[in-house]
């Protein structure tokens, strides 16, 4: 990446950076399954990705008329902590592509900064980032809105005409645009 035509790069998360959105995916099923719901797992990861838990939760109530247990959230988070700690895997070719950008980079992700930052640990991407991390929980509105993004074009003083975003959903890229 010699002589870009940008100034910043800002890398979505669970997808870009790292296989997350599977593991969340197949958490999510399992649950939905386990109240008595067939679900076809392939389909809500096309379906779901890049949403927010709230709103892919908020859907699927609605389709299936179904209550989610209050504990919901709880039970999912426990979940999903244990497989992201026992299969969690880099996007392949990731380290090498981050390694090769000549401009500052950043993250802009829906999750949480400790999430962020827990799969940054895992993946071994943690020190190309340091405290660079945008979470969508820390601005007015989640992707697809813009503010994640806008919000690391200022903190780097940067237009957001001179930013490049590496996106894989729907949503993200929406918000990037």
């Amino acid at each position: 990446m010699n002589n870009p035509s940008f100034d910043l790069v800002i890398f979505d998360c669970d997808g870009v950076l790292v296989d997350s959105e599977p593991l969340a995916n197949r958490v999510f099923s399992q649950i939905v399954s386990e109240h008595g719901f067939a679900v076809d797992e392939p389909e809500y990861l096309k379906k779901f990705s890049g949403v927010t838990l709230p709103e892919r939760i908020s859907t699927v109530a609605e389709e299936l008329n179904w209550s989610p247990p209050r504990n919901f959230l709880e039970v999912f988070d426990e979940r999903l902590a244990i497989l992201t700690e026992q299969e969690l895997q880099p996007i392949q070719g990731i380290h090498e592509l981050v390694q090769s950008v000549t401009v500052p980079i950043c993250i802009a992700s829906n999750g949480t900064r400790e999430e962020v930052n827990h799969r940054l640990r895992l993946s071994k991407l943690a020190p190309f980032f340091g405290d660079a991390i945008f979470s969508g929980h820390e601005v007015p509105n989640p992707k697809p809105a813009p503010d994640v993004y806008l919000a690391a074009a200022k903190a780097f003083e940067v237009p957001p005409s001179r930013c490049i975003v590496i996106e894989d959903s729907i949503p993200g890229v929406t918000a990037g645009v």
